[in-house]
């Protein structure tokens, strides 16, 4: 897909879905750039942390987003995102601007380029889910043995 493919989608759109190592991945058109979202299990331990909470994942720009599924986003899931609107990127809204506005060389994401670039944020997400499910599992025992 394009960048006029993925520009002329509509705002929501899920772009790319699929499951990693227990994690549920999904690239959306946000309102003025692509987004990624981490999305787990809502009674996982991880589940229901503020993103400013969880040590640092390698996302574009860190990340920026948690919460519950929504209009937008599956329910059944809670998740962690970023966008990639940031300095040096392309926003959908670039060509509205007037010529002097508009940044150089900034960077027109695909999906495919989403994709590629998230594979470290998914792979320290996984690890940091299988912590704390190892948590979880040790603080359960260590209540029902006192």
């Amino acid at each position: 897909m394009n960048w006029q493919e993925t520009k002329d989608k509509p705002t929501g759109a899920i772009l790319h879905d699929e499951f990693q190592e227990g994690v549920r991945f999904i690239v959306m058109r946000g309102p003025s750039s692509l987004c990624a979202y981490l999305g787990i299990p809502t009674e996982h331990p991880l589940a229901g942390f503020h993103y400013d909470d969880l040590p640092s994942i390698e996302a574009h720009g860190g990340l920026t987003y948690s919460g519950g599924g929504d209009e937008l986003r599956p329910k059944g899931f809670y998740w962690y995102g970023w966008d990639y609107g940031h300095s040096g990127d392309k926003s959908f809204h670039h060509d509205d601007y007037p010529p002097m506005l508009r940044g150089l060389g900034e960077k027109g994401w695909l999906v495919e380029d989403v994709v590629k670039d998230s594979w470290s944020a998914i792979y320290e997400f996984t690890r940091l889910m299988k912590l704390a499910e190892l948590i979880a599992g040790r603080y359960r025992v260590e209540r029902v043995e006192k």
